[in-house]
């Protein structure tokens, strides 16, 4: 395994870790709880693609999530920024498999795919696509 690899393997384990043990993230400010535990290692802490992760992937650069708005034309894509992250709507690829399938990974241990489960992961990522709305640059 290439060290980096073995980096990479590390932060995402530590993340999957930090996931709260089959629940939803705390209330009121739960979308930038979860950016801040699962996100900035590569996206930084300002979303602006600077994280500790950030050249960790050869050839890969996080992108600058806050102005997701101003490269869509002055509206925040909801739709393709929540199927992202979420990762299962997408055919994986090499270049896919640098950004976790969060969508299988925040499933509820020993209900994955439930509707329980699966009704938390997009009550999570919809906090996180609602924190990366409140990010974006004016």
């Amino acid at each position: 395994m290439q060290p980096y690899s073995i980096k990479i393997c590390a932060v995402l384990a530590a993340a999957i870790l930090a996931l709260p043990a089959g629940g939803l993230a705390n209330a009121g400010n739960a979308g930038e709880k979860d950016y801040k535990t699962l996100c900035a290692d590569c996206h930084g802490a300002d979303g602006r693609g600077h994280g500790v992760m950030e050249r960790e992937i050869p050839g890969e650069a996080p992108p600058d999530l806050t102005t997701l708005t101003e490269r869509n034309g002055g509206v925040f894509p909801t739709a393709s920024v929540t199927d992202l992250i979420d990762g299962r709507k997408q055919i994986p690829s090499h270049a896919r498999l640098a950004m976790p399938f969060w969508g299988v990974t925040m499933q509820r241990s020993g209900e994955e795919f439930s509707a329980k489960s699966n009704a938390e992961v997009k009550a999570r990522i919809d906090a996180i696509v609602d924190y990366l709305k409140s990010i974006q640059r004016k």
